[in-house]
């Protein structure tokens, strides 16, 4: 396998958004002196990590942030050896950038993208990570929670993430658990990139065979980016990643439409529509969404490469939940997947009482007082 570790030291203080707050709006926690809090972002095609510890002695919490091979699934699903060497690789290649002696690690949060689709044995994830880590207590979840919980912290509502794929959660992160599309490029996954990059290739494929609803600029994109129209089956359909393919054109796209393109541009407001219909849908609490305590309508965010678009997707995605659903608060997200893993180590390392164990999307799991790490 290969490894793509990377060390960057965030510390002394920690870079780029503030973490989500604990439950009921509470301060976030600093680990305790010479302990540790991880974090890992696992995804289909790259993961991240990011270790938080307190040196003592005055001196502030510092970061460190690694990056290491994705997941990889086979036929009995996530491989979950191949998980857990590509992150022990990772620590490894870290070297210098990481304290030593490692301190003890408190609690590792951790969201895996498969998690509740592709993994047959997560209590075997569970243990892995506890051992890997050292760690006395490791929160697993579904990376639509972590996504959740650095988008809107821990308050209800509901987030939409939107990559090669998309997926919403509305969630109280109580009793209530919705979880909408996510089907994949064949089923669903609609306005995701997979999706905007097939509706591209269609409209070049329609420019040109002169049907129709084509578009003579995304054929010119397509032929630069995968080369003579009649090669592009033998560059799609044979492959395992066909939908990580068609996302690639998805920037080509979004290139047409900034430049006027009238169908690249429909195809970016269709995506806004189906992924503010997917986020609205996952809203708990019945056709009207929920209240929050405060008597404030439900709340809504979002997440995900995709909306690296900006206003291409983001003000008509707005435009979208509003019409959906009047009196819904559509708010930036405050975090990113890490984040929100990164959150929730935080509370599992403080108080794990106030995590629900709501499996399949969020475990707690304690294995006490653990030294060093390594795999067990």
């Amino acid at each position: 396998m290969e490894r793509t570790a990377g060390a960057r030291t965030v510390g002394p203080a920690v870079a780029g958004q503030e973490e989500p707050t604990a439950p009921g709006g509470r301060a976030r926690v600093r680990p305790p002196a010479g302990t540790c809090l991880a974090a890992v972002d696992v995804g289909g095609t790259g993961s991240r990590i990011r270790l938080l510890w307190e040196p003592g002695e005055g001196a502030g919490p510092r970061t460190v942030e690694l990056r290491a091979p994705g997941r990889t699934v086979g036929a009995a699903g996530i491989d979950t050896g191949a998980l857990l060497d590509g992150l022990a690789g990772a620590l490894e290649e870290a070297g210098a950038a990481l304290p030593s002696p490692r301190p003890p690690v408190a609690a590792v949060g951790v969201g895996l993208s498969g998690l509740l689709h592709l993994t047959a044995a997560p209590e075997e994830v569970c243990r892995g990570l506890a051992g890997l880590f050292g760690a006395e207590r490791v929160v697993l979840a579904a990376d639509v929670v972590t996504s959740y919980v650095g988008a809107l912290g821990f308050r209800p509502g509901a987030v939409v993430a939107a990559g090669t794929g998309a997926v919403a959660l509305g969630t109280d992160l109580a009793g209530r658990w919705t979880h909408r599309d996510g089907w994949g490029h064949l089923l669903g996954d609609e306005g995701a990139g997979a999706w905007i990059g097939q509706r591209g290739l269609r409209a070049a494929a329609r420019a040109h065979d002169g049907r129709p609803g084509g578009s003579a600029a995304l054929l010119a994109a397509a032929v630069e980016r995968f080369g003579p129209p009649e090669g592009w089956p033998a560059l799609l359909y044979p492959y395992g990643d066909v939908a990580g393919r068609m996302a690639a054109f998805a920037p080509d796209t979004a290139a047409a439409a900034r430049r006027g393109d009238p169908v690249a541009l429909g195809i970016w407001r269709r995506a806004a529509r189906h992924l503010a219909d997917t986020v609205v849908s996952a809203l708990p609490g019945g056709p009207e969404g929920m209240e929050t305590s405060g008597g404030q309508g439900p709340v809504v965010s979002w997440c995900g490469s995709l909306f690296a678009a900006g206003d291409l997707l983001g003000t008509p995605f707005q435009e979208a939940v509003a019409a959906a659903r009047p009196g819904v608060r559509v708010v930036p997200p405050a975090g990113s997947s890490l984040d929100g893993a990164l959150a929730l180590a935080r509370i599992g390392a403080a108080e794990p009482d106030r995590l629900p164990d709501a499996a399949p999307y969020l475990r707690v799991r304690t294995y006490g007082t653990r030294r060093g790490g390594g795999r067990p």
